[in-house]
């Protein structure tokens, strides 16, 4: 045996690396791992507690080879299973960006110890078979080991195009990406609005995971040349930080549309998860879609997330050409039901509802035709469904679309509303709070939290609610008008007017607002301003549509009965998406014995007293 030369040595936790000799050994045996594992190693080491950047490892790891972010991947997953499960402690990821060697080491010069030299084996035959029951047995431990895999977050993908305009492709793949595995009942996919806020995050994976309460986060990589696209996925153990899988894909843009179905069933795979039938034949490849119309969808989608006045419309106008382009593509149907269902709300109100609602409607049955099993055309329905009364087609078709992607947020949060609508407060509480889960940094989620405990009649753990969204956002428009609303039933009438009029002006005097403003002044006394309320509504009117539903509430403030009657009949004419809550809003609750207003809800079909408190 012959003396190695004088070499650096770093000792950690129990092993040694030879800096010099490129060798890793534990409790004095030699580690076997191969040579671009170790030398990932001592880069990691030699510049330990510095985060060491993904394409510096790559660099000089392979400094002659072009080589695939998934290499590396590889070395650090190989380098984990040999730290066991304490891999964490040794090296810490930094998603998006690269790794971290974080383990106490002291260092010295020595003689290498010297190598063992190998004697040649006799029985060569047993010592096969004995090789093999070692690896049968190791095989069956990490087996065993692997842990379960209930709770997923996809976190948002870098763009590696060097185009950012082309972010739309990368955040669409992954929304698509959490709606595949949202369809697994058995895995829990906190959703995009949560995930997308640790874009170019420094937080280590154990502290994202806890934020959202996930077991494990999927990260990844998009490039774009011309029609083709490259995407690198790893999929991260957050409690020990421990890489489980990772994946290269290569496709034609023709087919990227169901590139998340293959890696939905690769993470299912390798999580060992449960599948249903119906959810495998959810997970199966479909059809090839024009590369076209699924950039078209993208935008549309893209659009819609930011639920602007002016983004909406882009929504629907990127929805319609996703059509045009193939109209057998039922994604963009149900996007285009979304937008048009979007159009309806409160605080976007630009055309009556009775025009648009039926546009909704069309475009989500027309998805389902094409595609049976799309939980978001369901939920689109059912959502439709709701304001125009139709309350068994409602409540059928949301149900459907809960049992096809349980973890679909937004679903719960519209099954949240119909059950409010109803009187159901403890079950829609459980779905709003179910939503939150799935959520939990989301602000108009939270918002909705509270709006649910405030129809049930708990204002203070709705004003909870509302108070800790307007600690991280004192801007945000529906918290202001949800906490101005809850100040007012609750006769805190100064502190409703301070808000509602801040929330006025932020929303550039939105009609519905106004009408908030305007009921608060008349209760508070004011009856002045809430005069000048109803004729700037009367007004704004000559210019746009202006919902019947603001000039109800500033008559109800005024204590006028005929006329708040006179515009709750308008309200049904317009099928305003208001005539929904006729039956919890708390400004009306002086009026439910009145024969007009049980004759209205009659009509609509809801019983007419708030209910079942929780």
């Amino acid at each position: 045996m012959e003396t190695g030369k004088a070499s650096k040595v770093y000792k950690f936790g129990p092993f040694r690396l030879d800096g010099t000799s490129r060798l890793l050994f534990r409790n004095g045996g030699m580690v076997a791992l191969p040579p671009k594992v170790i030398e990932t190693l001592v880069i990691l080491v030699e510049n330990a507690g510095e985060l060491v950047e993904k394409e510096t490892l790559l660099k000089r790891v392979w400094p002659d080879a072009f080589v695939e972010e998934n290499s590396l991947a590889q070395n650090i997953s190989l380098l984990r299973r040999t730290f066991g499960e304490n891999s964490s402690s040794y090296i810490e990821t930094v998603p998006k960006r690269g790794y971290r060697f974080v383990a106490p080491i002291s260092t010295s010069t020595e003689e290498a110890p010297p190598l063992p030299t190998p004697r040649p084996v006799k029985h060569w035959k047993w010592a096969a078979v004995a090789l093999a029951a070692c690896l049968g047995l190791f095989s069956l431990f990490l087996l065993t080991r692997q842990p379960v895999i209930t709770s997923i977050a996809v976190l948002p993908f870098q763009n590696l195009s060097g185009d950012s305009q082309q972010d739309y492709l990368v955040d669409g793949i992954v929304e698509l990406l959490t709606s595949s595995l949202s369809r697994i009942g058995s895995l829990r996919v906190t959703s995009r609005t949560s995930a997308i806020q640790y874009r170019a995050t420094k937080k280590r994976a154990p502290e994202i995971a806890r934020e959202l309460g996930a077991d494990a986060l999927l990260e990844g990589s998009l490039m774009r040349s011309g029609d083709r696209v490259r995407v690198v996925v790893q999929l991260i153990l957050a409690a020990t930080d421990e890489h489980l899988w990772s994946e290269v894909y290569e496709r034609d843009l023709k087919d990227a549309s169901d590139l998340q179905l293959e890696i939905a069933r690769a993470i299912a795979h390798k999580a060992r998860l449960k599948l249903s039938e119906a959810q495998q034949s959810q997970l199966r490849r479909k059809k090839s879609v024009n590369p076209a119309a699924f950039e078209e969808y993208l935008r549309g989608r893209q659009a819609w997330n930011k639920r602007s006045p002016e983004n909406i419309r882009k929504a629907i106008s990127h929805f319609q050409k996703a059509i045009d382009l193939d109209a057998a593509y039922a994604p963009a149907y149900a996007g285009l039901a979304d937008a048009y269902n979007q159009l309806c709300t409160h605080l976007i109100g630009e055309r009556p509802a009775r025009e648009i609602r039926p546009l909704a409607v069309a475009a989500a049955v027309k998805a389902i035709e094409i595609d049976p099993d799309l939980a978001e055309a369901h939920a689109s329905l059912g959502y439709a469904k709701t304001y125009e009364w139709d309350w068994r087609t409602a409540e059928q078709q949301l149900l459907r679309a809960i049992e096809l992607s349980p973890s679909y947020g937004p679903v719960r949060i519209w099954y949240a509303s119909y059950l409010s609508q109803h009187h159901r407060h403890a079950e829609a509480i459980a779905q709003a709070h179910h939503a939150a889960d799935l959520d939990p940094l989301s602000l108009i989620v939270r918002t909705q939290v509270g709006w649910t405990y405030a129809h049930a009649g708990d204002f203070g753990k709705a004003m909870r609610y509302f108070q800790d969204v307007l600690e991280k956002d004192p801007n945000y428009l529906w918290a202001q008008w949800q906490m101005g609303q809850a100040y007012l039933h609750t006769g805190k009438f100064a502190e409703a007017i301070r808000l509602l009029e801040k929330a006025a002006e932020t929303s550039k005097r939105t009609p519905a607002i106004l009408g908030t403003l305007g009921a608060t002044y008349a209760r508070a006394g004011r009856t002045t301003d809430a005069e000048k309320i109803l004729q700037e509504l009367t007004e704004l009117s000559k210019h746009r549509y202006v919902s019947a539903h603001a000039f109800t509430w500033v008559y109800l403030g005024l204590g006028d009965a005929d006329k708040s009657f006179q515009w709750l009949e308008r309200e049904y004419e317009e099928r305003s998406s208001s005539v929904a809550w006729n039956g919890v809003w708390h400004m009306l609750n002086k009026h439910r014995s009145d024969p007009r207003y049980l004759a209205h809800m009659r009509r609509i079909g809801l019983p007419p007293e708030n209910r079942n408190k929780p």
